[in-house]
């Protein structure tokens, strides 16, 4: 999901964390791969349709988040807090949790081609 820079909401970590802490919280079409973005606060963050293919998102709170159509393939997601995020379409192959991660409610990370990693 290789996306040109004008196609790209925004680029990078620190201007989504400025951003996201200005009040702003519509981010959808976002280059966000390999993003570091360990312990970001993203509630109710809209990242629809982003490309977040192997970012840290190890204990980020993204609770409420929308992720759908989302490019997750190989993000640390462990220890993150997931309750309530839309998943639909996401790509989460290769991505990986523990049993600390939060998932919305009927989520299932094995159908989802997520690895369970616990260290």
């Amino acid at each position: 999901m290789t996306q040109t820079i004008a196609q790209c909401a925004l680029q990078g970590a620190a201007e989504l964390l400025s951003r996201y802490q200005r009040g702003e919280r519509h981010f959808p079409q976002s280059c966000l791969e390999y993003a570091f973005l360990r312990g970001a606060d993203l509630r109710h963050a809209d990242l629809q349709g982003s490309d977040l293919h192997g970012a840290n998102l190890r204990y980020a709170n993204l609770r409420g988040s929308n992720m759908a159509n989302a490019d997750l393939r190989c993000a640390d997601l462990r220890y993150a807090d997931l309750e309530g995020a839309r998943l639909e379409g996401a790509n989460l192959s290769g991505s990986q949790y523990n049993h600390s991660t939060c998932f919305p409610a009927g989520f299932d990370p094995a159908a989802a081609g997520m690895q369970l990693l616990e260290f």
